[in-house]
Protein backbone atom coordinates (compact mmCIF):
# COMPACT_ATOMS: atom_id res chain seq x y z
CA UNK A 1 0.00 0.00 0.00
CA UNK A 2 1.12 3.12 -0.13
CA UNK A 3 -0.59 6.30 0.93
CA UNK A 4 -0.63 9.33 -0.60
CA UNK A 5 -1.21 13.56 0.99
CA UNK A 6 -0.35 15.25 -2.24
CA UNK A 7 -0.42 15.58 -5.96
CA UNK A 8 3.34 14.80 -6.14
CA UNK A 9 2.61 11.68 -3.80
CA UNK A 10 0.18 10.26 -6.16
CA UNK A 11 1.94 11.02 -9.47
CA UNK A 12 5.14 8.98 -8.07
CA UNK A 13 2.49 6.17 -6.28
CA UNK A 14 1.06 5.56 -9.35
CA UNK A 15 4.18 5.27 -11.64
CA UNK A 16 5.53 2.80 -8.50
CA UNK A 17 1.81 0.65 -9.60
CA UNK A 18 2.36 0.88 -13.01
CA UNK A 19 5.92 -0.71 -12.84
CA UNK A 20 5.00 -3.37 -10.43
CA UNK A 21 3.92 -6.95 -10.92
CA UNK A 22 2.05 -6.90 -7.85
CA UNK A 23 -1.26 -5.51 -7.04
CA UNK A 24 -0.59 -1.91 -5.66
CA UNK A 25 -3.19 0.07 -3.25
CA UNK A 26 -2.89 3.71 -3.46
CA UNK A 27 -4.62 4.93 -0.48
CA UNK A 28 -5.49 8.92 0.03
CA UNK A 29 -7.64 10.38 2.64
CA UNK A 30 -10.19 12.79 1.50
CA UNK A 31 -12.19 14.73 3.19
CA UNK A 32 -16.10 13.61 1.09
CA UNK A 33 -17.24 17.23 2.65
CA UNK A 34 -14.68 19.31 1.16
CA UNK A 35 -15.79 20.54 -2.68
CA UNK A 36 -14.35 22.35 -5.31
CA UNK A 37 -14.91 26.21 -5.74
CA UNK A 38 -18.18 27.41 -7.59
CA UNK A 39 -17.46 27.56 -11.42
CA UNK A 40 -19.53 28.32 -14.48
CA UNK A 41 -19.24 25.25 -16.23
CA UNK A 42 -20.91 22.24 -16.78
CA UNK A 43 -20.28 18.76 -18.09
CA UNK A 44 -23.05 17.25 -21.29
CA UNK A 45 -22.55 13.53 -20.39
CA UNK A 46 -24.86 12.06 -23.11
CA UNK A 47 -27.41 9.12 -22.39
CA UNK A 48 -26.36 5.57 -23.95
CA UNK A 49 -27.03 5.73 -27.41
CA UNK A 50 -28.07 2.26 -27.74
CA UNK A 51 -30.41 0.55 -25.13
CA UNK A 52 -33.05 -2.47 -24.40
CA UNK A 53 -34.82 -0.07 -21.70
CA UNK A 54 -37.56 1.86 -23.14
CA UNK A 55 -36.57 4.80 -20.32
CA UNK A 56 -33.30 4.90 -21.54
CA UNK A 57 -34.16 5.01 -25.04
CA UNK A 58 -36.73 8.27 -24.16
CA UNK A 59 -33.89 9.99 -22.22
CA UNK A 60 -31.59 10.06 -25.14
CA UNK A 61 -34.40 11.13 -27.34
CA UNK A 62 -34.98 13.89 -24.82
CA UNK A 63 -31.20 14.95 -25.06
CA UNK A 64 -31.11 14.90 -28.69
CA UNK A 65 -33.83 17.35 -28.92
CA UNK A 66 -31.98 19.50 -26.30
CA UNK A 67 -28.81 18.87 -27.49
CA UNK A 68 -29.42 21.84 -30.93
CA UNK A 69 -30.02 24.30 -27.75
CA UNK A 70 -27.40 23.88 -25.55
CA UNK A 71 -24.97 27.07 -26.48
CA UNK A 72 -21.51 27.98 -25.54
CA UNK A 73 -20.66 31.11 -23.58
Amino acid sequence: MIECISHADFRAALYAAKHTTVTTVIYIRNDRYASVPGYATWWDVPVAEVSEIQGVREARAAWETMRPMERVL
